[in-house]
């Protein structure tokens, strides 16, 4: 008897020894200021991943651009100094370029819409992004683009002569503003408050609750009222750091970020409404645009789509995503 007891833990010793110890630190950079709706979002998943894990996964979170911007991020990805981050959808186009297809001016026009293109079109995009060494844990949206100006912005004719906040790190949408004639400065998203404040820069575009966050409304007092494009993103991690996480915890980590995820959009849609009525109070001026400065707008729009179509994304994928919007609006 005292045999088998001994038999018995001499397995079970050699058991514990063989299973995979698993415990990880995730270094997660971010744009988002510290204490914003984003961040606070990103602080929730990293509480509910550690309940998850039992204890073994740690998120360490750097907001507010501390470990540099978006193109920053991916380069430290890369190299292991960082193993997640949250990108907009510019951010992930650095990754993938055919991500930015999503944002074109003017191509969606509704969160409804945009739902429906997102589900039809991003395993394509988790695809291209999954070869590039990185995993998309879960999109986002962050609401609709505005501009914003420190001049009057109704018509195209308006913001041309102004300079325009563009960001860095993608020649082709630095190509698209100035073909069709607008005077583009690159520019990194964390820089954006100090060259509004020396006027490096005179306008740039963002959604209303970035810009009430950000506080760059306090110099770029106008607001143009079209809303131009809509704004998304997503959690990524390094598809090495993905794969170290079991299997069967992933699934669970994945619906927990979802979550969080669309309660924030949920309440970020108030939070907009309440950004703007603050932002009105501080002096910000909404400049309505008619229906003939909208057709004007779009006119600009799809001039701007010829500089990626061939080149950052093919015909092929814009046909494909007009062809789940026609879907969807034919029902």
């Amino acid at each position: 008897m005292k045999h088998i007891r001994t038999s018995m833990l001499a397995f079970a010793m050699a058991a514990v020894m063989a299973a995979p110890l698993f415990s990880m630190t995730i270094k997660v950079g971010s744009i988002a200021p510290s204490g914003s709706p984003w961040d606070k979002a990103l602080k929730k998943i990293a509480v509910e991943w550690k309940t998850i894990s039992g204890g073994k996964i740690e998120m360490k979170i750097y907001p507010g651009g501390i470990v540099g911007n978006e193109p920053d991020m991916i380069r430290k990805m890369r190299i292991g100094q960082l193993q997640a981050a949250i990108f907009t959808g510019m951010g992930m186009s650095y990754i993938a370029p055919e991500v930015f297809s999503l944002s074109l001016p003017f191509l969606v026009r509704n969160d409804k819409e945009l739902d429906y293109l997102m589900k039809r079109s991003t395993p394509y995009f988790e695809k291209l992004i999954a070869k590039k060494g990185f995993s998309v844990v879960v999109w986002s949206k962050a609401g609709w683009i505005n501009f914003f100006s420190t001049k009057p912005v109704v018509y195209p004719r308006d913001l041309k002569p102004l300079k325009l906040s563009v960001a860095e790190g993608d020649a082709e949408l630095l190509q698209a503003w100035r073909v069709m004639g607008y005077n583009a400065i690159p520019l990194a998203t964390n820089d954006l408050m100090t060259a509004l404040q020396n006027g490096m820069v005179e306008a740039f575009y963002a959604p209303p609750l970035v810009a009430a966050s950000f506080q760059w409304f306090g110099i770029a007092k106008h607001m143009c009222g079209i809303q131009v494009a809509p704004l998304i993103g997503g959690i990524v991690i390094s598809k090495k750091t993905w794969d170290e996480i079991p299997a069967d915890i992933r699934p669970k980590l994945v619906k927990s970020a979802r979550q969080i995820v669309d309660g924030l959009f949920a309440e970020t849609t108030t939070l907009e409404k309440s950004a703007i009525d603050t932002m009105l109070k501080h002096g910000l001026k909404i400049h309505p645009v008619p229906g003939d400065g909208a057709k004007l707008w779009e006119k600009e729009a799809h001039k701007g789509w010829d500089a990626y179509v061939g080149k950052t994304f093919p015909e092929e994928l814009l046909e494909r995503l007009k062809g789940y919007l026609k879907e969807y609006r034919e029902k």
